[in-house]
């Protein structure tokens, strides 16, 4: 099928370059793209207040495509292994929880070489605190899981392969404003608050932490 996608920048961008970019970004390194104009039109603008949203069109229908969001990887422990694996760690992580990070690797790290395009939420700053406190057993399996499914966190449409940026087409572009950055940080500090109560809640609620998990597995 033929889908919109759109890519918040500081730059106009007719060309997605194949192999430029952060490696450390949430899938690795990828041109990363949403399907929802507003959330690009914030990530444009969060820096400066200005900027540009470009729009792009892509026959996915030709693609292999990994969609974290779907059965079978739509567990959200494929969707964290995959931020661990990807994303630069704090020292905290790789040096006192090294047994959470290697089950997770084990268990749920999936290979996305053979795919062209990952299809998954994002976990910008305010958001990575979400997997970072699953990881050391602060927040529950469950509420981790709820997070997940309640979709407030975005979805990211990633291209990955060579053949994917060969068939992404630029359609036209689009300046932002400062508004878009206002609407920027009223998500952040909506999903700071969350994490805030989220953490309060778990304190000593019941249910699946990844400690759990490890100790199970060994």
């Amino acid at each position: 099928m033929l889908r919109d996608l759109y890519h918040g920048s500081e730059f106009i961008i007719e060309r997605p370059v194949f192999l430029k970019g952060n490696k450390h970004n949430d899938y690795g390194l990828g041109f990363y793209c949403c399907t929802n104009r507003e959330l690009a039109k914030e990530w444009a603008a969060r820096r400066t207040g200005s900027g540009y949203v470009n729009q792009y069109s892509i026959r996915d229908d030709r693609l292999k495509i990994l969609d974290l969001t779907k059965e079978p990887y739509n567990n959200v422990l494929y969707w964290v292994s995959l931020l661990m694996h990807n994303r630069e760690l704090s020292t905290d992580l790789i040096n006192n929880y090294p047994r959470e990070l290697k089950y997770l690797e084990d268990n749920y790290l999936i290979d996305v070489n053979q795919y062209d395009v990952i299809i998954g939420y994002r976990a910008d700053d305010s958001y990575f605190h979400f997997p970072v406190a699953f990881i050391r057993s602060e927040i529950t399996l469950e509420s981790l899981n709820t997070i997940f499914q309640a979709g407030d966190l975005g979805k990211q449409y990633v291209l990955i392969s060579e053949r994917a940026f060969s068939l992404i087409k630029f359609v036209d572009y689009y300046e932002v404003n400062n508004e878009s950055k206002e609407d920027y940080y009223k998500r952040k500090k909506s999903a700071d608050k969350v994490f805030a109560d989220l953490l309060e809640n778990d304190r000593y609620k019941k249910g699946t932490r990844l400690r759990d998990l490890v100790m199970n597995d060994e």
